[in-house]
């Protein structure tokens, strides 16, 4: 399990440097569609990453493609030409809706790393040099509408995908979900009504991989009212059409009960789109400015103080702060907030800490934040059991405070498939097994 801890630690680095880079360009237009049921899917985790299914094509074939909020573009691998690939093929000559833009189409999409040859082929670019490169093209979605029924959509775009290397292993490719014009959610609002919300769930990393959770689109996706909702502004620095993350406004951590009062610069966005802070489906880790992750950090190992021997494991595990806890039955630990703009995200034991056993037999416990200079990402283990909604319609992002919470009618699991209430602040390694970061 310690090899899993470190390929999330490599990975979500190598993620942050990329959308830190990224943040410059997407493209947006806006579509027009009839009014359907709400629709649903179901998210896991997979090796690395979230992944939900997606039916393409006449018949539908289906996939299981990672779910990422921090890009936009749909696609699916289409041919054998790489070897090293060994998700499920998607096969056009098996469908009869398959179409490959063609230039004219090619040209209004605006996008930079897209060519025309004739077809309209892309090339796009992940974290860790990981890439996909094929033919932009239109093919029928087929989704699933919660009352268990199905609807099909016509020219849906995505790519589909000749030549993809990279950390794609365990899934047939990937869904966008961010704000650009051909990420998922925007495609697929036309045919909602033209709203545009969706939620998740995403349970816990390192909980059973068979365990799913719904991923909701539509008005039902952010319900009105619900008890132990927090909704806090999303931010638009820039047009979508250049940055396509989901912004937010972090003001402040506190861990324990003391503000740590992180300068405002700190998250920052200058005039060249750097800095600022977003939420990433996509990245595993929470990454902090240099500025904030000092602060967190140095309070957090203050307050802990002797009460678990402080071990050394940077270089097996990239993370700085780890305690042995082999001999606690009870750790306390502080408590850790995130206090954005309007709302507090109060974050359980198990979306601050890992927990593994190293190649010995020592139960360890670190710190699940990375140092940054750039761009500030809050991660998928810091996301995890709780549902987090996003509102693109009224521009805000929000979450359900209360674990236990179900969106009645819609959400038929419960959001974490192990804790069964929130946790405040202390944990129980030896006797607990309520929680997801058991790496036993």
């Amino acid at each position: 399990m310690l090899q899993k801890v470190r390929r999330d630690v490599d990975a979500s680095i190598a993620r942050g440097k990329s959308l830190d880079r990224k943040a410059r360009n997407a493209p947006y237009h806006k579509h027009k569609g009839r009014s359907m049921l709400d629709f649903t899917t179901d998210i896991q985790a997979t090796p690395g990453e979230y992944s939900m299914e997606i039916s393409l094509g006449t018949p539908p074939q289906n996939f299981i493609a990672i779910a990422d909020t921090g890009s936009d573009l749909v696609w699916l691998q289409c041919s054998t030409c790489d070897v090293s690939f060994n998700g499920t093929l998607f096969d056009p000559s098996l469908s009869s809706t398959y179409s490959p833009l063609g230039c004219t189409e090619c040209d209004v999409l605006g996008r930079s790393e897209l060519t025309c040859t004739p077809n309209c082929q892309y090339t796009y670019n992940y974290a860790d040099q990981s890439q996909t490169e094929g033919d932009f093209s239109l093919e029928t979605l087929t989704l699933q509408n919660t009352n268990g029924t199905s609807t099909a959509i016509d020219n849906f775009k995505f790519g589909c995908g000749l030549r993809n290397q990279g950390t794609f292993s365990g899934t047939d490719g990937l869904v966008g979900l961010a704000r650009g014009p051909i990420s998922f959610p925007s495609q697929i609002a036309p045919f909602l009504n033209n709203v545009n919300k969706f939620s998740y769930c995403l349970l816990g990393r390192y909980d059973a991989e068979s365990a799913r959770s719904p991923l909701l689109f539509g008005e039902s996706a952010v319900p009105a009212n619900v008890s132990g909702t927090l909704f806090t502004p999303q931010l638009t620095p820039y047009e979508p059409s250049v940055i396509p993350f989901y912004y937010v406004n972090l003001l402040d951590v506190t861990v324990g009960s003391e503000a740590l009062y992180i300068p405002a610069s700190a998250f920052a966005i200058d005039g060249q789109g750097n800095g600022g802070f977003i939420l990433d489906s996509g990245t595993t880790l929470t990454i902090l400015n240099t500025v904030a992750y000092r602060c967190v950090v140095d309070t957090f190992v203050a307050q802990l103080g002797s009460r678990c021997p402080r071990v050394n494991l940077q270089d097996l595990t990239g993370l700085e702060v780890c305690y042995n806890i082999t001999t606690e039955q009870i750790v306390h630990i502080p408590n850790m907030v995130f206090n954005f703009e309007a709302a507090d995200f109060d974050l359980p034991f198990d979306n601050i800490m890992i927990q593994f056993t190293t190649t010995g037999t020592d139960t360890v416990m670190c710190l699940a934040l990375l140092e940054t200079t750039g761009l500030s990402i809050f991660g998928n283990i810091q996301q995890q059991n709780f549902q987090v909604l996003y509102d693109e319609d009224n521009l805000q992002i929000g979450w359900i405070s209360n674990r236990m919470h179900r969106i009645e009618h819609f959400l038929r699991t419960e959001c974490t498939a192990l804790a069964t209430e929130k946790f405040s602040g202390h944990y129980e390694p030896i006797f607990g097994y309520d929680f997801g970061f058991w790496l036993l």
